[in-house]
């Protein structure tokens, strides 16, 4: 019973020490580890020079920091529609796109376009269509 005692204990603790753990609010990204993250990847995938990673890690920065601002806007309002979480992310990365195609050179950007990342542009443009009401022609 002697050796029992601090198993149970332990085991006692831990349960109780559970549901706390698991109540707490999820994290916020940490914006500047996915910028760092992306940006390697960026570097090495398209051999941006120093000036091109300067201006792209400012993009990343700004962008993604204004991405998470108007999620947690949008999670004040009560909105729990994913819907509206992928419209917003549509919108920010699509002006990431649009800043990247300023700053590559044009062998850069072809090879983006034929990556995953222009693989993803596709699908965000063809969403970003789809969402889009059809305008009526005024004669």
């Amino acid at each position: 019973m002697n050796r029992l005692f601090p198993l149970l204990l332990l085991a006692a603790t831990l349960l109780l020490s559970a549901p706390a753990a698991l109540a707490q609010e999820p994290q916020e990204p940490n914006i500047d580890e996915i910028v760092a993250r992306q940006l390697e990847n960026l570097t090495r995938t398209f051999k941006l020079d120093e000036v091109q990673e300067f201006f792209i890690d400012s993009i990343l920065q700004y962008n993604y920091r204004a991405m998470n601002d108007a999620f947690m806007e949008t999670k004040k309002t009560g909105a729990s529609n994913a819907e509206t979480y992928q419209a917003i992310s549509d919108d920010w990365m699509q002006r990431t796109d649009e800043a990247f195609e300023r700053i590559f050179t044009e062998d850069q950007w072809k090879k983006y376009l034929k990556s995953t990342y222009g693989k993803e542009k596709q699908r965000r443009e063809k969403r970003m269509s789809e969402r889009k009401p059809s305008a009526s022609v005024k004669k």
